[in-house]
């Protein structure tokens, strides 16, 4: 009992020797930390109306064969990225490559008959105007070689088809994009315009939305909107409305609206959920500062506002952003300065050093 009593003594003693102590001197002080600051402003805005839509390719084609044949060779596969002329499928070309040399023959022979009968022509030609040969012997002769003519056109008409037969043998991908449905495979017989794969091409997506007959009034295409995904998280992108129906869906009375947005570097799937804001409520005032002026710790966000030279924190949320700048709402007013650089490491009233040119004073920037 006697050490327990001596403990408490101790521990008490120690309490009121620290909240008795003299503070630390200036030399003892950390040195004002170096912060970059900017000021609350306040504008009139229109807040954003948000809708749900759904990705889709700006593209897609399902990619058929121009002539028939058996499928030799099949490289495109599922999920395979084809650049541009990237073979998809080569079709076995030996019977196409038979008729090609049939109708290069039947071309020749019908050349070397129809200068044959050019021949016989003038020679009856000639009979004719001495009386020896007949009118009918002309006429068969000029016949025969009209005939042959017209043969030779046709079989240069089947050498052509031939040829483009054979080019069309290799299918290519008419664009870049990914294969996402394969319709045949090795050794399968393709039918002239039937199905090979399908592709799409996700460079620049779709964004669809139903939208309520309330706004559609309010937007028109060539218009910006404000894109964001689901899977996607912190990535927020520009789109440009490229359509608006004007026939509302009978069922939900909303009306088909398309987004487009750029998708360069393929992170957009097709299918992924998005949200689109349109700048079409009504507008408010609301207070902005630079998004850099946000801290985020645990869950909670707050600013730190420069006053008499000291770093404070203020609870604050966010809201719409606007070009550079975020809405926040909480304990801030127009004109406050606000520290936009160096404040991921500043502490609760912890003394500042402004270094970008601009000075406080009674927490505003001159």
């Amino acid at each position: 009992m006697r050490l327990i009593r001596s403990c408490i003594y101790i521990t008490f003693s120690s309490a009121l020797i620290f909240l008795f102590s003299p503070p630390r001197t200036l030399a003892q002080a950390p040195p004002p930390a170096p912060v970059e600051v900017d000021r609350v402003v306040v504008e009139t805005l229109q807040r954003p109306v948000s809708l749900v839509g759904w990705v889709e390719p700006n593209k897609r084609s399902v990619i058929a064969s121009e002539v028939e044949g058996i499928i030799e060779s099949f490289p495109a596969k599922e999920g395979r990225y084809l650049n541009k002329g990237d073979v998809i499928a080569v079709l076995n070309t030996r019977t196409i490559e038979i008729a090609l040399d049939e109708a290069r023959a039947g071309k020749r022979e019908a050349q070397a008959r129809y200068q044959m009968a050019q021949k016989n022509l003038a020679r009856f030609e000639e009979l004719q105007k001495k009386g020896v040969a007949s009118l009918q012997q002309y006429q068969d002769a000029l016949t025969e070689k009209e005939a042959w003519g017209a043969r030779i056109g046709q079989q240069q008409a089947q050498i052509d088809s031939n040829e483009y037969s054979l080019a069309k043998s290799r299918i290519a991908a008419p664009f870049g994009g990914y294969v996402i449905e394969e319709h045949t495979e090795i050794g399968e017989w393709v039918e002239k315009g039937g199905p090979v794969v399908e592709m799409i091409d996700t460079g620049t997506i779709d964004v669809n939305i139903d939208m309520p007959e309330r706004y559609i009034s309010k937007i028109k295409s060539g218009e910006s909107a404000s894109v964001d995904f689901d899977a996607l998280p912190g990535m927020k992108i520009g789109g440009v409305i490229t359509s608006v129906v004007p026939q509302a869906e009978s069922s939900t009375r909303t009306f088909p609206v398309k987004v487009t947005v750029e998708n360069k570097e393929g992170n957009i799937k097709s299918g992924m959920v998005a949200r689109v804001s349109f700048p079409i409520g009504d507008p408010s005032a609301v207070k902005l500062v630079p998004k850099d002026a946000i801290v985020s710790q645990n869950n909670a966000k707050f600013v730190y506002v420069v006053n008499d030279g000291a770093a404070q924190p203020l609870p604050v949320s966010t809201g719409m952003a606007y070009e550079d700048r975020i809405e926040v709402i909480g304990p801030v007013e127009n004109g406050m300065t606000v520290v936009v650089k160096g404040n991921e490491r500043l502490m609760p009233n912890q003394q500042v050093q402004i270094i970008n040119g601009k000075e406080a004073k009674d927490g505003k920037i001159n």
